[in-house]
């Protein structure tokens, strides 16, 4: 409810000493002016938020905000795909799927000396 910082142990300290300081035949009012004020708070900023949104409409800013939503989605559309250079197309696999096809293919328990696949027992001698 609270977004001060304060857990609700801090609260109740602070509710006991607003009580020993303000009293108990005054904190029924005290407590029901700042129930007062805090809704007269509400009321306010939820009319000051239905103005803004008023005088975005009017500006035309709903439209510019899909506007750059819509440009938001094509950078991260262009930024996703694999960098390409001209006349080049996309490959048909990813390069995750490439490196799983390196790594689990039927030729990936192989040991490669100098470029050529050998032996365990060969690569053990060399």
């Amino acid at each position: 409810m609270f977004d001060f910082g304060l857990s609700y142990t801090h609260m109740l300290v602070l509710g006991l000493i607003a009580f020993m300081v303000i009293g108990k035949n005054d904190m029924p009012i005290v407590l029901r002016k700042f129930g007062q004020f805090m809704a007269k708070v509400r009321s306010m900023s939820r009319e000051f938020q239905g103005h803004v949104d008023i005088a975005m409409k009017d500006a035309g800013m709903a439209s510019l905000k899909n506007d750059l939503q819509g440009l938001k989605s094509n950078i991260d559309g262009a930024v996703s795909m694999p960098a390409m250079q001209a006349g080049q197309t996309v490959p048909a696999s990813s390069y995750k799927t490439v490196e799983f096809e390196k790594l689990f293919s039927a030729g990936a328990g192989e040991t490669i000396v100098a470029g050529k696949p050998v032996e365990i027992d060969q690569a053990a001698k060399v």
